[in-house]
């Protein structure tokens, strides 16, 4: 093999690492705002369900107040029937207060309602708070795993980087540049040639080019896809 190539091979070998890692390293903020915004659901998740507690206990207040005034107006009516003088009028105020105890009767139903509703509702606000909980911790662990991942890539990329500019300093600059022009476009720009097919874009090329990678006195290109061949 050219040692050129060799050099080159190590120097690619180098940039696919380090185009990985930096890859991996814009990934991780994006990351991280998934994590952020899986624990925002939760937040909103526990939000409705307790504006849904206050919902239904406002509910269960106003039938409270409703109560509270036609019991205060029992208590007037009864208060009248102890001034008036015939039959009559008590049994009307005794009708007009029976129709009234009767209300309050629906609204203390309905509140029994509304109280067994509530009380699924204050459970299922605890499950959100449970669940908020336990995601937060998760979160909180991911988020710092990925501080801790992110410190580690930054460290192996000033390495690798290190390496490649010691790997690339007896590479002849003609063919340097030719590999890194290649090398920004294409996923490797320097590739084998097995039995007459490109390494990179698979093409089968002709027999000349075969019997050139052979000889490794110049540099052979792929006519399909400019990758560098060995």
């Amino acid at each position: 093999m050219n040692a050129i190539i060799e050099k080159l091979l190590v120097a690619q070998e180098h940039d696919c690492r380090i185009r990985e890692m930096e890859k991996e390293m814009r990934d991780i903020p994006a990351r991280k705002k998934e994590e952020e915004y899986r624990l925002k659901e939760h937040r909103e998740a526990l939000t409705v369900a307790q504006e849904n507690v206050k919902a239904k206990q406002v509910e269960i207040k106003k039938l409270e107040i409703e109560s509270n005034v036609r019991r205060e107006k029992i208590t007037k009516l009864r208060q009248q029937q102890l001034q008036i003088k015939t039959n009559r009028e008590f049994k009307a105020l005794e009708s007009e207060i029976n129709n009234i105890e009767n209300e309050i009767s629906s609204f203390e139903d309905q509140e029994l309602v509304l109280m067994e509703e509530m009380e699924k509702l204050k459970a299922e606000m605890e499950a959100k708070r449970r669940s908020l909980a336990e995601e937060e911790a998760m979160v909180q662990s991911d988020l710092r795993t990925f501080d801790e991942r992110l410190g580690v890539i930054e460290s192996e990329l000033r390495e690798c980087k290190a390496a490649r500019e010691s790997a690339v300093k007896e590479i002849q600059p003609e063919w340097l540049k030719r590999y890194e022009r290649i090398f920004e476009h294409k996923d490797k720009a320097v590739v084998p040639l097995g039995r007459g097919v490109c390494g990179g874009c698979h093409m089968k090329l002709p027999a000349y080019v075969s019997h050139d990678t052979k000889k490794n006195s110049a540099m052979v290109i792929c006519g399909f896809c400019g990758r560098i061949l060995y």
